[in-house]
Parts: structure tokens; C-alpha cells; sequence
């Protein structure tokens, strides 16, 4: 990722860019194809408070998310679970759950 500190112009056919804050400077082709808008990266997802489903069919569990990006933008997903990976989260939950109880004394 850079910052275009110069535009192609007379005598010059290339993008000149830097890191942002600094650093060691490069250009890029003057048709732009590598200077394309740099998508926002997930940071997390977290569970919506709706109903999973499950489809038979396909054996396939999804559970309603909210993926979280770090330009603070959110969308709405599914994260879809097959068979095995289902039975995976619900012992990983389960340690969760075992874990924070542990840490609250065994009050759970």
C-alpha cells in the first residue's frame, strides 16, 4: 500500500508512491493497473442474535454474522458449517464456556 506523491506528467510515465508515514519511495505503470483501491480487512466477525439454520439437504449449519472491517464498516453474512467442522465449534464452545467458568470460580 503507498501514497501517490506523484502523478504520471511530461517526462514522466509512472505513479511515484511511498508508505504511508514514509519510506522507501517506487513508481507503478502509468495505466494504473497496479494501483488499485485497497479493500478494508476483516478484523473479526461476531454472532448475530438470530436463529441458525440448517439445511438437510446439504448438511450444511449456518449461523447469521456480522463481519467487522478496520475502517469500522460492517456487513452482515452466514457463516456456513459442514458436519465436521460443526462438531469442532461445538466442543471449541463448549471449552469457552468450561473455561469462563472456571475463571468465575465455578459459579456457572
Amino acid at each position: 500500500m503507498g501514497v501517490v506523491i506523484a502523478l504520471p506528467g511530461e517526462g514522466r510515465n509512472t505513479y511515484h508512491l511511498c508508505p504511508p508515514g514514509g519510506g522507501d519511495k517506487w513508481s507503478a505503470p502509468n495505466d494504473g493497473n497496479t494501483l488499485r483501491p485497497v479493500q478494508p480487512q476483516v478484523t473479526h466477525v461476531t454472532p448475530l442474535k438470530r436463529d441458525v439454520t440448517y439445511d438437510a439437504r446439504a448438511q450444511h449449519g449456518g449461523l447469521p454474522i456480522t463481519v467487522h472491517y478496520d475502517d469500522g464498516g460492517t456487513a452482515e453474512s452466514l457463516l456456513v458449517l459442514d458436519p465436521s467442522q460443526l462438531e469442532l465449534y461445538h466442543y471449541q464452545v463448549g471449552r469457552i464456556l468450561a473455561l469462563r467458568d472456571k475463571d468465575l470460580g465455578g459459579l456457572l
